[in-house]
């Protein structure tokens, strides 16, 4: 008898306490906020019709995204965004460029590409072989150092001894990823707009 009720007294008071009715879920009875009217303090500008055409906004929201300085020597590109987002920023330009990527340490903000500055990150021609080789297919170094104006971009040769002639192209590097983040990641969608 001791073992039904210690087995039962609880069940018992379980089944007592289950209640079915949906007593909680009927809101009928609640009382409804009231309905304010909405005021405007202040009045609301006329939409002019110029100003609902995409070609209008000649900004991008990621305008002041980026600063580039070219001396026409030593190009300089600030990435004004956090070192996450300028990492993704570049390595999305290199892949866009078809720059080949031989090695990325996210740990030290560095990667180490192959490019030939003739090529512009296109696909080589037979004719650029033999009228458009100033400069040697070379690897290069790509580091995204953390500055007080943002993240700076550099690129420098990774082995300037093993270039057999022409120049150093990391100033041109340099300039096809601002071109590229420039005009394919902050104003993508002002040149589709355009196209």
């Amino acid at each position: 008898m001791s073992k039904h009720l210690i087995v039962g007294l609880p069940m018992l008071l379980l089944f007592g306490c289950a209640d079915t009715s949906d007593r909680y879920r009927d809101t009928h009875h609640l009382e409804l906020p009231p309905e304010l009217p909405i005021e405007h303090t202040h009045a609301q500008p006329a939409v002019a019709p110029d100003d609902l055409h995409p070609k209008a906004a000649s900004t991008s929201p990621l305008e002041n995204l980026m600063d580039f300085k070219d001396d026409g020597e030593k190009p300089l590109l600030t990435l004004k965004t956090r070192p996450d987002r300028a990492w993704e920023m570049v390595v999305v330009a290199l892949k866009i460029s078809n720059i080949e990527v031989l090695d990325k340490n996210r740990e030290e903000n560095r990667l180490q590409v192959r490019y030939d500055p003739d090529t512009n990150g296109r696909e080589p021609r037979v004719l650029d072989v033999f009228f458009n080789n100033d400069y040697a297919e070379a690897e290069y170094t790509v580091r995204l150092k953390e500055d007080i104006l943002g993240i700076v971009v550099n690129v420098a040769l990774s082995k300037p001894e093993q270039l057999e002639f022409g120049e150093d192209g990391s100033a041109n590097l340099l300039r096809l990823l601002h071109k590229t983040i420039d005009e394919k990641i902050i104003h993508r969608e002002q040149n589709k707009s355009e196209e």
